[in-house]
């Protein structure tokens, strides 16, 4: 097996410091808004804007533990530039939820379901990477290279 270095992670690190940035702003956009109507805490009933927006934060912090995970898995176990190129869909699927959920519950709608095929491709790539790395170390086949074999 192949020894990783740093440099095969720092697109999924800029990934993964975007996604706490994210996480932070959905934070503040809730802290906005509890000042705004002066909702103190542990008060969670406001104006249905404000609701959206607890929802939304709630929702992003619910889906944080699965995107990390796939996120990290698939930049060890397959590459890290297919793996970045989710991740940034993901991370702008996610902010237009936030921005759109804030707004109008309708307006979510959309940019979950991106989210969510991000999340999938995310969990495609781990679980091929996992299979690739089992088959290699126990079984002596090497996937990678029987489609290079086929396709070149």
């Amino acid at each position: 097996m192949s020894s990783l270095e740093l440099k095969d992670f720092v697109w999924v690190g800029v990934i993964a410091v975007g996604h706490a940035f994210q996480l932070g702003h959905a934070a503040t956009e809730v802290a906005v808004l509890r000042r705004k109507y002066k909702i103190n805490p542990p008060t969670m009933d406001g104006p249905p804007d404000f609701l959206r927006a607890v929802r939304a934060q709630q929702n992003c912090l619910e889906f944080s533990v699965p995107f990390e995970i796939v996120l990290w898995t698939s930049a060890a176990f397959c590459h890290q530039a297919p793996t970045a190129m989710l991740g940034m869909v993901y991370l702008y699927a996610r902010q237009r939820y936030i921005k759109g959920y804030i707004e109008a519950a309708e307006k979510r709608v959309p940019p979950f379901w991106l989210s969510i095929r991000a999340l999938q491709g995310l969990s495609v790539l781990s679980i091929t990477g996992l299979i690739n790395v089992v088959l290699r170390e126990y079984a002596g086949v090497n996937l990678v290279a029987m489609a290079r074999e086929r396709i070149f």
